[in-house]
């Protein structure tokens, strides 16, 4: 059998980070074949991508990824916890992945498995503190950090939970062990620029930092298009950043604002009891919405009107984003998904498909009509929301640029 190697991505954009990840997975882990899990159209900070699945698959396929699966935006777009348990139950149900390979600051996979079993075995304590902290008006991200100093464990546990990459990391093993999963994890040490770095740092800058020049440079904020094409040829892989500008040429990015008129139609039709129903919205959160929505201007407006000292501008647009996608909190998102939907594979990945569909628990969808033939009744209503989420996001950006719609339904795998 090959060795197989998982990644879990966005590529919101695709960078030349993620092309060095890429490599040092195969490298790493002896890969014959790499199979990277990527975001749909909507990704985990609750916003749209930046460039449409399809053009994200075909950047990563170029730079050496074998097959390109899509998260469901149900995952996609949820908390750290449940983006990781979904992703690692679509790579474990293959039944074929040896090893996942994920960035960190810390690369230091064995402090991070140690960290990890910990916050397993102390579940219940550590839920009950962060709850208690986030009452007296914690941030999430301060409370998680201080929940954890309080189980009185080492102080470089604790730091582990100071970074994104680091944290995401922890729940990716966290989501391993509690499936008891044969998948190996990996840490790649992360290069370059800090994850929320808004700054443009040479060849390995953030995607935060990318996708900021690109708004700020845009056409539609009067800016010529040799701004985008500076910034693309500095962060991105050559292949790659050839694709982003053919699309720049001709088409504005999609960007959260662009939902405003939507989500404002959405956020109407709901009284704070309906709010309340949507993931990751509480009542106070409904509340506030309810009481503010006379004042809506735009999508990224209303999430300075909603930010408090304890609901992030993150937590606040995924909430949103579910209620414009209409993803409730009774979905379940820590149940295992129970499809895999295929983006997008290269020559070396035909291969590879014959090999996970002799030995994979879940489904393999290459054609999306064909769902229907081929998933149970409550696993069609998941895939049926994330061809939803597709066609809204295509109506939109269709939209605002004047092309052709084309239904997610009838789009085809990229095959290279």
């Amino acid at each position: 059998m090959s060795r197989i190697t998982g990644i879990i991505a966005e590529y919101n954009p695709f960078h030349k980070g993620h092309a060095y990840h890429l490599e040092k997975a195969r490298e790493l882990t002896c890969a014959d074949h790499l199979i990277v899990v990527m975001s749909g159209d909507f990704v985990q900070r609750g916003a749209p991508a930046l460039f449409d699945k399809y053009l994200r698959t075909r950047m990563a396929l170029l730079e050496g990824a074998d097959l390109v699966l899509e998260l469901p935006v149900s995952i996609a777009c949820a908390s750290a916890e449940y983006f990781a348990s979904g992703a690692v139950s679509v790579l474990d149900q293959l039944g074929c992945v040896n090893a996942l390979c994920f960035g960190s600051e810390s690369g230091d996979v064995r402090a991070l498995t140690a960290c990890a079993k910990v916050l397993l075995e102390e579940d219940t304590a550590y839920q009950q503190q962060l709850r208690s902290l986030l009452k007296k008006g914690y941030s999430f991200p301060a409370a998680r950090k201080s929940a954890f100093a309080a189980l009185h464990h080492p102080e470089c546990f604790t730091e582990l939970l100071d970074s994104p990459n680091n944290i995401l990391g922890l729940e990716y093993i966290k989501a391993l062990l509690r499936s008891n999963s044969h998948i190996q994890p990996t840490a790649l040490k992360r290069a370059g620029a800090g994850y929320h770095d808004g700054h443009l740092s040479g060849s390995l800058s953030s995607a935060t930092a990318i996708r900021k020049h690109l708004r700020e440079n845009s056409i539609e904020n009067g800016r010529s298009l040799v701004n985008y094409e500076e910034i693309l040829t500095k962060t991105m892989p050559e292949s790659a950043a050839l694709l982003a500008a053919r699309r720049l040429s001709c088409e504005s990015p999609v960007w959260e604002d662009d939902f405003s008129l939507l989500l404002r139609y959405r956020l109407m039709l709901q009284s704070p009891e309906e709010l309340g129903t949507y993931a990751d919205l509480s009542p106070e959160l409904a509340r506030r919405i309810h009481a503010r929505l006379n004042d809506f201007r735009s999508f990224s407006q209303l999430l300075s009107l909603l930010k408090t000292r304890e609901l992030t501008y993150t937590r606040i647009s995924r909430a949103l984003l579910h209620v414009l996608l209409n993803i409730k909190e009774d979905m379940s998102p820590l149940s295992p998904v129970p499809y895999a939907r295929i983006l997008g594979f290269s020559r070396a990945g035909s291969g590879l498909l014959r090999e996970i569909k002799a030995n994979t628990r879940i489904p393999l969808i290459t054609k999306a009509a064909d769902h229907r033939k081929l998933l149970s009744d409550s696993a069609q209503r998941k895939f049926e929301q994330d061809l939803f989420a597709s066609n809204l996001y295509e109506t939109v950006r269709t939209q605002k640029n004047g092309t052709v719609f084309v239904n997610d339904i009838q789009k085809p795998p990229v095959i290279l």
